[in-house]
């Protein structure tokens, strides 16, 4: 791969231009800070605001939410992009100084490729934009639809017959792994309405990077070394668009579909986020205490980190110093101390994550790099970062209050599916023996009109009755998963005859 391609200007249609722009002619604009405008100024990002990051439903105005865990990755993955360029121009620099060290790949590819430059500007981009397919309640919403058609396809009839024997395999297996990331591609390139067919019609690299797992459903493993093959990355209705993305990227080699270099900095950018700012709610929100945290954490140490004094050990050893100071302080005084140290645990990871980038760039570039970045043999805070997510789990989400909370957004969602999936099924069908009952037509009238527009574009694709079942499945899908926790629960109220 090479980044003339991957960080390509390319859109799909042209940018519409107005009058006014020609009083801008002068102030030289890029494309990656246009994306950053369509992206803020879109009703997919602002709804993140009310989409639940660890908590759903809540009341409190301090603990994150979609959109704030968004602003805070976008800004760790363009910090990222800088220390990156940073270390391509060191290796540079040090070469024309010593002239006898030879010139490393990615000082030749700082040298000879200017828009090399853009990386931190995609990076921001991408941090916006990595959760805006996520489905109401979080991950855990997105665990609810799954399931659901794991557990009613099978008895879904379409004229008589069942659905499961007259849908592909793939199409199946789209259903049965809905993942938040495959549906940002479509909610970026088809259901956000603007002036064209392309949705936001944002740069190709862009929409590429946020492809964490290049694979369809039919070819995802699990349990492959290779993480790229843990989830679903796109559906089959949008694989003309991945086809598209991925030839002027240059992100698929020998048939392949590859993750986009960039994508590796942007995951590690996500998991830094998450994993320090869950805590940092947690604490506030009362959930734990730090005596509680610190002694969960040195559980999750072995031998070897106290004799050989490791990273995890010493970043422990730092917060309870912190701590000896602050006995007799309040709760406020002492989640100070803790936002102080997670934030130089987060200062460290990020140095960790870049350094690993440069480490392994030439097997990132070639398309053959199968882990995170943070789980490579040369990071020093690797188990940093798992015992951090392991204690957000243990003291967190194991939480009966979230447990509690999680159950009703199941409830929520599994009455809007079977709602909604069972009216839509016979909809746009020229067949009297299957007519639409007066609920199906009301139900099917909420749907948005552009949501409804982009299936009959979809359909344009395809020419057998079935796939235009399993379109109209995906429309439901789309319009479930782009609500808002408070709007799913409020039309759960509404359908459900209760206020």
């Amino acid at each position: 791969m090479n980044w003339k391609e991957l960080l390509t200007e390319k859109r799909f249609v042209k940018i519409r231009s107005f009058k006014g722009e020609t009083a801008f002619e002068k102030y030289k604009t890029s494309a990656f800070v246009k994306d950053y405008q369509t992206i803020i100024n879109s009703a997919a990002f602002r709804r993140l605001q009310d989409k639940t990051q660890v908590f759903p439903l809540d009341i409190s105005d301090f603990v994150r939410t979609r959109l704030t865990h968004s602003i805070e990755t976008s800004s760790i993955a363009k910090q990222l992009g800088n220390m990156i360029l940073d270390n391509m121009k060191y290796e540079l620099k040090r070469n024309e100084m010593e002239q006898f060290y030879p010139l490393l790949d990615c000082a030749k590819d700082y040298k000879e490729c200017k828009e090399i430059n853009n990386i931190p500007e995609i990076l921001s981009c991408a941090g916006l934009l990595h959760d805006i397919g996520n489905p109401p309640f979080g991950h855990f919403g997105e665990t609810v639809m799954a399931g659901w058609f794991k557990e009613n396809l099978p008895h879904i009839k379409y004229k008589g017959q069942n659905v499961i024997e007259l849908f592909s395999q793939q199409q199946i297996q789209d259903l049965y792994h809905l993942e938040g990331n495959a549906q940002a591609i479509r909610v970026i390139t088809k259901l956000h309405f603007i002036d064209n067919d392309y949705g936001m019609n944002l740069t190709k690299s862009l929409i590429n990077v946020l492809v964490k797992y290049p694979v369809s459903s039919i070819e995802i493993d699990e349990n492959s070394d290779n993480v790229s093959l843990h989830k679903l990355g796109f559906y089959e209705c949008d694989q003309k668009i991945m086809d598209d993305i991925t030839e002027i990227t240059g992100t698929k080699i020998n048939n392949k579909y590859v993750r986009h270099p960039l994508t590796f900095l942007l995951e590690a950018a996500d998991d830094i986020a998450y994993a320090t700012a869950d805590l940092e709610d947690g604490f506030k929100k009362g959930f734990f205490t730090l005596e509680e945290f610190i002694e969960l954490y040195k559980t999750m140490l072995d031998e070897t980190d106290k004799n050989e004094l490791t990273k995890p050990f010493l970043m422990i050893k730092e917060l309870e110093e912190l701590i000896l100071e602050s006995q007799k302080e309040n709760h406020n005084e002492k989640l100070v101390k803790l936002q102080i140290w997670l934030n130089e645990v987060r200062q460290w990871l990020m140095y960790n994550a870049a350094y690993s980038f440069m480490y392994n760039y030439r097997s990132i570039m070639n398309g053959t790099y199968y882990k995170e970045l943070m789980d490579g043999d040369n990071v020093f805070h690797s188990k940093t970062l798992k015992i951090l997510k392991k204690i957000s789990y243990e003291l967190i989400f194991k939480d009966t209050r979230i447990t509690k909370i999680e159950i009703s957004g199941s409830v929520i969602l599994s009455f809007l599916l079977d709602k909604f999936i069972g009216a839509i099924i016979h909809y746009d069908i020229d067949n009297e023996n299957y007519p639409l009952t007066k609920e199906d037509i009301k139900l099917i009238g909420l749907l948005p009109d552009n949501y409804i527009e982009n299936y009959k574009m979809e359909k344009i694709e395809y020419k057998n009755e079935i796939d235009y079942l399993y379109l109209r499945i995906h429309l439901v899908v789309d319009y479930i998963s782009g609500m808002t926790d408070s709007y799913a629960r409020r039309l759960y109220q509404e359908l459900h005859g209760g206020y």
